[in-house]
C-alpha cells in the first residue's frame, strides 16, 4: 500500500514517480501520462496560490467527466484549498445556494457550464473567478509556490448533497477520510498499471470521485472517459479502453444485460437455444459461461472485464445473476457521501449479492436495537467518516452520536459478517442513476399552492416496468375548490379537480431538475395521519426501498 500518501493532492504521486510515461486519462484526443498529469495539477495550483488564495478558501469545480475535472479537483486540494464540486444537473437557484453557502472565491468549469456561472456571478459576494477548464493546458506560471503545510485531518471537499436548498446540508471530508476509504477499498477491489477503467458515473459524485478516479490513480490504472453515454459511444470506448473493471449505478449494467438480450434474440437459433439453457441451469455450468459467451462479451465491449462493481443504488438480483451469467462477475457494495463513501463491498469470489458484502478493512459497522429478525438501524465506525454538516451542528449530531454514523438505514448481519439492507428510515428517495431526492423540497413548493392544504411526496414502484416513480399524494383545499365552484356557478366534475392538480405538479415540475419531476399524483380526500407533534406519518405511505 502507498501508505506514505496522505493528502488527496499527492494521490498520483506514486504511479507519477514508477510509470511517468503510462496513460492516466483519456477522452477522445485529449490524453495525459502520469507525468503530465503531476504537471499540469503543479502548474494549476501555483496559478490559484498565484491568485491570493489562501489554504481553507472554497474553489469549486463543474462539468463534464472529462480529465481536465480531475485536474482540477487535485489542484484544488494540492494548493491546500477546499474542493466544492458541483452536479451540473443543478437548476441556477440550486447553483447559487452551493455557492453562497459554501463562500466560494471561483469555479473551474467546462465551456458547456460556464454560462450557469456567469449568470449567477452578480448575486454572489464571494465569487471572483470563473476558470474555463479548457485553459489548463495553457497555463504558464512562474515558479513553484510551495502551498501552507496542509493537516490530513482538514476539511478537502465539501458536497452539497443533492437537493438541498432551504437549511443547508453539506457533508464535510477530509483528505484522511478519503485516503483511508481508498486504502481500506484497496484489498478489496485490486487494480494495477494493466487494468483500465471507464467513467460512466458523474464526478461530482463521491462514489465515483473516490472508486471511479481517485483510486484508480493511486493505483496507477488508466481511467478513459467516453465522450457521451450514448449506446455506440459507450461501446466504442469499452473496447478501445480494453476494460477491466467497471464500477456504475445498476441502471448502467441493467441497459448492458437489455443489450445483450437484444443480441441474443438477433442470433441464429442454435445460440438462442443455448442461452436459454444456460439461464436454466447456470450453476451446473458456471465453468462453461465464460467461454460460451466470449463472442456476446466481445459485441458489447466487456471481451476484458474481469469484474464490475454495482452501488449508487439498489442492484436488482435479475441484473446480476444475468451478468453471472455472461461470466461477468459482478459485486454489489453499500456506502454513504457521509462515509467517503465505501462502507461494504462483496469480495470478489466469495460474493453474495444479496447482500452488499462484509465491511471493508478498517470499517466497523454494528446493528443497533435490532428486532426478533436482527433487524435494526446500521451504524458505522472508521476514519472515512466525515466530520459533519456544514453549518448544520443539528443535523450533525442527529447522525453522529459517538464516533459512530448513523445511517438512517435498516439492515442486519449474517453470521458470516455480510451486511444485508432491508429497508431506510429516512424518506430520502434513490434513484437508479443513484441520485438522491429529498421529499420534503418537493413538499415546500407543492405546498406554496393555495389550492393544496397538505402534501407527500413518496416513490412509487411502477408495477409493469418495476422502476421507481416519484409520486404526490396531495390533499386539496377543498374550502378553496368550494368558493371557487360557487363563484363561477359550476360543480365542478372530478376531471375539473385532476385538471387544476394537474397543473399545479406541472408548474412545480417546471423548477425542478429532470430527475426530481413529480411523475405522478393523486388526490386524498381525508388529511394525513399525524403524529403528536402533528407531523405527517411519512411511514404509512412510503414503499420501502434500499439504498446502495
Amino acid at each position: 500500500m502507498n501508505k506514505e500518501i496522505k493528502l488527496l493532492g499527492e494521490v498520483f504521486e506514486k504511479s507519477a514517480k514508477n510509470l511517468p510515461n503510462k496513460l492516466a486519462l483519456k477522452k477522445g484526443d485529449t490524453e495525459y501520462t502520469y507525468a503530465q498529469v503531476e504537471d499540469a495539477v503543479i502548474k494549476l495550483k501555483n496559478y490559484l496560490l498565484g491568485l491570493g488564495l489562501k489554504k481553507g478558501d472554497r474553489f469549486s469545480v463543474i462539468g463534464e467527466n472529462r480529465p481536465e475535472w480531475a485536474v482540477a479537483y487535485l489542484a484544488i486540494v494540492r494548493a491546500g484549498l477546499v474542493c466544492v464540486p458541483l452536479d451540473p444537473m443543478l437548476k441556477e437557484s440550486e447553483i447559487i445556494h452551493v455557492l453562497r453557502e459554501s463562500e466560494a472565491r471561483g469555479v473551474l468549469s467546462s465551456e458547456s457550464h460556464i454560462y450557469k456561472i456567469e449568470d449567477v456571478k452578480a448575486e454572489l459576494k464571494s465569487l471572483k473567478w470563473i476558470i474555463p477548464l479548457n485553459s489548463i493546458k495553457e497555463l504558464d506560471v512562474g515558479e513553484d509556490i510551495p502551498a501552507d503545510q496542509i493537516d490530513p485531518d482538514s476539511l478537502a471537499v465539501l458536497i452539497f448533497t443533492s437537493g438541498t436548498t432551504g437549511t443547508s446540508k453539506a457533508v464535510m471530508l477530509t483528505h484522511n477520510n478519503i485516503i483511508s476509504n481508498i486504502r481500506s477499498f484497496e484489498p478489496v477491489i485490486k487494480l494495477g498499471e494493466n487494468d483500465a477503467m471507464v467513467s460512466i458515473i458523474p464526478m461530482h459524485h463521491t462514489f465515483e470521485a473516490t472508486c471511479g478516479f481517485l483510486y484508480p490513480l493511486y493505483c496507477g490504472a488508466a481511467v478513459h472517459y467516453p465522450p457521451s453515454l450514448k449506446p455506440n459511444d459507450l461501446r466504442a470506448t469499452l473496447k478501445s479502453a480494453r476494460v477491466t473493471c467497471l464500477i456504475a449505478v445498476p441502471l448502467l449494467f441493467e441497459k448492458l444485460l437489455r443489450a445483450v438480450h437484444r443480441k441474443v434474440a438477433r442470433s441464429p437459433l442454435p445460440t438462442k437455444i443455448l442461452f436459454n439453457t444456460i439461464s436454466g441451469t447456470a450453476s451446473l455450468l458456471k465453468f462453461l459461461r465464460k467461454p460460451l459467451f466470449a463472442k456476446v462479451r466481445g459485441e458489447m465491449g466487456l471481451e476484458t472485464l474481469k469484474y464490475a462493481v454495482a452501488g449508487g443504488a439498489a442492484l436488482p438480483a435479475k441484473v446480476a445473476k444475468g451478468l453471472e451469467l455472461l461470466g461477468i462477475p459482478i459485486l454489489q457494495g453499500y456506502g454513504l457521501t457521509e462515509s467517503s463513501p465505501v462502507i461494504s463491498v462483496n469480495p470478489l469470489g466469495n460474493s453474495k449479492n444479496d447482500s452488499v458484502g462484509p465491511p471493508i478493512p478498517g470499517v466497523e459497522v454494528k446493528i443497533t436495537e435490532p428486532d426478533t429478525s436482527g433487524i435494526g438501524e446500521i451504524v458505522v465506525r472508521g476514519p472515512n467518516v466525515m466530520l459533519g454538516y456544514y453549518k448544520n451542528k443539528v443535523a450533525t449530531d442527529e447522525v453522529l452520536k459517538h464516533g459512530w454514523l448513523y445511517t438512517g438505514d435498516l439492515g442486519h448481519m449474517d453470521k458470516d459478517g455480510y451486511l444485508y439492507i432491508t429497508g431506510r428510515m429516512k424518506s430520502i428517495i434513490v434513484t437508479q442513476t443513484g441520485k438522491n431526492i429529498y421529499p420534503e423540497e418537493i413538499e415546500e413548493k407543492l405546498i406554496k399552492s393555495e389550492w393544496i392544504k397538505e402534501v407527500l411526496i413518496v416513490p412509487r414502484i411502477d408495477p409493469e416496468t418495476k422502476k421507481e416513480e416519484i409520486c404526490a399524494i396531495i390533499h386539496p383545499n377543498y374550502e378553496l375548490l368550494e368558493q371557487h365552484s360557487i363563484s363561477k356557478g359550476i360543480t365542478l366534475a372530478e376531471q375539473d379537480i385532476q385538471s387544476i392538480y394537474k397543473d399545479e405538479v406541472r408548474k412545480c415540475n417546471e423548477n425542478l431538475s429532470a430527475y426530481k419531476k413529480i411523475t405522478r399524483f393523486e388526490i386524498r380526500e381525508e388529511e394525513f395521519p399525524k403524529t403528536t407533534t402533528n407531523k405527517i406519518k411519512r411511514h404509512l405511505f412510503v414503499e420501502r426501498g434500499i439504498r446502495v
